[in-house]
């Protein structure tokens, strides 16, 4: 991986991070396409769109039974379509037309995906600023995910490849087997000593530009006398930020407290709160965001059940990234200092370090002091 060179970014882009985001606006396009059809009816749809009733019928029977599996549950399942089952049936048992009112919601995977690909959009036009991508690359893209749209409509069932080959495209992004994001990953909190151990060149000055303008920055600066310390436990980050929201536990006697804006719960464990608007802004920081949300998905009870409509066999690249790594941190939270003021303080870190790398712990600097959570379990919260 020749990560100082900047064609290889422009690759990675190109080869790895477009195909992602048109994989992703097809499934919001043909979405978006069916929302406008919510509150029409089905035999008023059927006369511009002749297939579009298997989407709402494909795989029912009489009077109002999903066949699981069947089309028409997936497409209700993952695009939150339906109609009045028992209400069409009537109509065609008199040899009526379906004049039953479609209706489509969002469905929580369809807002997920949203939220994956709006940081998408992010990343590709801050490519384009920097000239990584062009607008026409991404213009093709965006015109390609609309040609989709009507193809799927012409052969509904052509909805599941689109489907599959954006949960592919997304796990072949993720840190476990993507290389450059990977190196985003680790470089989300990251020490000026392990960047020269794991990417020296970075530190080279045209390289290191570059990275900046991806959007790393630095983070902490330790207040110690001795500069080669002070130096090397530097930290540097992307806009990457957590946001922590306590878990529901209904009568029992957890207690939360929040620290420095994320609610912590004593015991036993916290999980990530999924904000609708992200404050990352840059590629590397975007980026980070979207290979933990991918993680998410697969990880997820919430959509494994989902997801298996689509794919028989759903991978767990969360899972895997954790078993490459021979790596442990033991708290829940872990106090560093009120700051980087100390050599007792960076010796905390020193700890912290390798979980942080990997990302099985994350460091936060808030304006009471520097903290150090542990990310848990799979699907219990995302790395």
């Amino acid at each position: 991986m020749e990560y100082w060179k900047k064609e290889s970014w422009i690759s990675y882009l190109k080869n790895d991070v477009l195909p992602l985001y048109e994989s992703s606006l097809s499934i919001l396009n043909l979405w978006k396409m069916l929302n406008e059809f919510d509150g029409k009816l089905l035999s008023d749809l059927m006369k511009d769109f002749p297939k579009i009733e298997l989407i709402f019928v494909a795989g029912t029977s009489p009077p109002d039974e999903y066949e699981i599996n069947g089309l028409a549950y997936i497409y209700k399942t993952l695009l939150g379509t339906s109609i009045k089952l028992r209400e069409y049936y009537f109509l065609k048992s008199h040899g009526k037309e379906p004049k039953t009112a479609c209706k489509v919601e969002e469905t929580g995977i369809m807002s997920y995906i949203n939220h994956i690909s709006i940081l998408l959009e992010r990343v590709l036009n801050q490519a384009c600023e920097l000239n990584l991508l062009t607008a026409s690359e991404v213009q093709n893209a965006e015109e390609n995910s609309i040609k989709r749209v009507g193809e799927i409509l012409d052969e509904p069932e052509k909805m599941l490849e689109v489907f599959a080959d954006f949960l592919n495209k997304a796990l072949n992004l993720t840190a476990t087997y993507n290389e450059y994001t990977k190196l985003l990953w680790h470089l989300r909190k990251i020490t000026k000593g392990y960047i020269e151990k794991f990417y020296p060149k970075i530190l080279e000055p045209d390289v290191f530009k570059f990275f900046q303008d991806l959007g790393l920055r630095e983070y902490i600066v330790p207040n110690v006398d001795d500069p080669d310390i002070r130096d090397m436990y530097t930290i540097f980050s992307f806009d990457y930020a957590l946001r922590f929201k306590s878990l529901d536990c209904g009568s029992s006697m957890y207690r939360y407290v929040n620290i420095d804006g994320m609610e912590y719960r004593l015991a036993p464990s916290f999980v990530i709160y999924l904000p609708s608007n992200e404050p990352c802004k840059t590629i590397g920081g975007c980026l980070c965001r979207i290979n933990e949300l991918i993680w998410y998905s697969f990880t997820s009870e919430r959509f494994q059940s989902v997801l298996k409509l689509v794919v028989d066999h759903l991978p767990d690249p969360l899972w895997e990234w954790i078993k490459e790594f021979k790596v442990t941190f033991s708290h829940d939270c872990y106090f560093i200092g009120s700051s980087l003021d100390s050599y007792e303080s960076l010796s905390r870190l020193e700890e912290c370090l390798q979980a942080i790398f990997v990302g099985i712990a994350e460091l936060v600097m808030g304006e009471r002091g520097i903290y150090v959570f542990r990310k848990k379990g799979r699907g219990e919260v995302i790395l």
